[in-house]
């Protein structure tokens, strides 16, 4: 009787003692996923700070020159532009914030139907073909057979539109490719850009989806549109494909089951 009663005292102590050691290493990582959640939201905000004043300086100080300069009708014309240009690029940096922030949030409700991907790649191709820089050569490619998809069309359009935007900055010679491609054996739909432009680094690929994160500097963008995308097709049960060498180009797949 005295073993088991120590037997069991024994296996109380255990269990008070397992279930506070789980207690408090629960603890941490509560702890751990508050200072983490901190450190990403002043990461952000110190971003979006630094992309906002960027074209507001800009737009301040040209708006100052036109208005204390006794400047040319040509010189004016060309700080009239600059300022158009970043009004522009703030109104877009405030649209992408909202977006991304009603997405992530669940303040946009997507509407699902049935979705037909040849007319939305043909679509997205027509309403982009004069974007495409000369000397590079801007293909679409889709099954033969119409693939219909159940999605939000509006939404799936605009990721992929993205990454589409994305490939026209960052291409300078060769082609770009818009399609889809369904798989029998893995029964799944997937909508990709291809291009043959400055590619992504290893370095860079498990960061490129993070906001604000841009390749080069010297290209004009917000940072956000590829983790717009990547916040769609989060909420559309999809998930990205990346494959990219350095100088060698990029391939971005929107992959969804059948």
């Amino acid at each position: 009787i005295c073993i088991i009663a120590l037997a069991c005292a024994i296996v109380i102590i255990l269990v008070m003692r397992l279930r506070f050691y789980w207690q408090v290493q629960q603890e941490i990582r509560e702890r751990e996923k508050a200072e983490e959640a901190n450190r990403l939201k002043s990461a952000f905000l110190a971003n979006m700070s630094h992309e906002i004043r960027t074209p507001l300086n800009a737009i301040i100080g040209f708006s100052s020159l036109i208005a204390e300069l006794d400047l040319t009708a040509e010189e004016k014309e060309q700080y009239a532009n600059i300022i158009t240009t970043n009004n522009e690029l703030l109104l877009k940096l405030v649209n992408d914030i909202l977006d991304l922030a009603r997405i992530e949030s669940g303040g946009i409700v997507f509407h699902k139907e049935s979705c037909n991907l040849t007319d939305l790649v043909k679509t997205l191709y027509k309403q982009h073909l004069s974007d495409v820089p000369e000397g590079i050569e801007f293909k679409e490619k889709c099954p033969d057979t119409p693939i219909c998809l159940y999605s939000d069309k509006e939404r799936l359009y605009q990721a992929l539109e993205n990454i589409l935007k994305n490939a026209i900055k960052f291409t300078s010679a060769g082609f770009i490719e818009i399609g889809y491609e369904y798989s029998a054996e893995a029964q799944d739909v997937r909508l990709y850009v291809q291009d043959t432009g400055i590619g992504i680094s290893p370095e860079d690929q498990e960061a490129i989806f993070e906001r604000f994160k841009k390749l080069d500097d010297f290209v004009q963008g917000t940072g956000l549109g590829l983790s717009i995308c990547q916040a769609i097709v989060k909420q559309l049960n999809g998930r990205i494909l990346l494959k990219s060498e350095k100088n060698k180009g990029c391939r971005i797949s929107l992959v969804f089951e059948l």
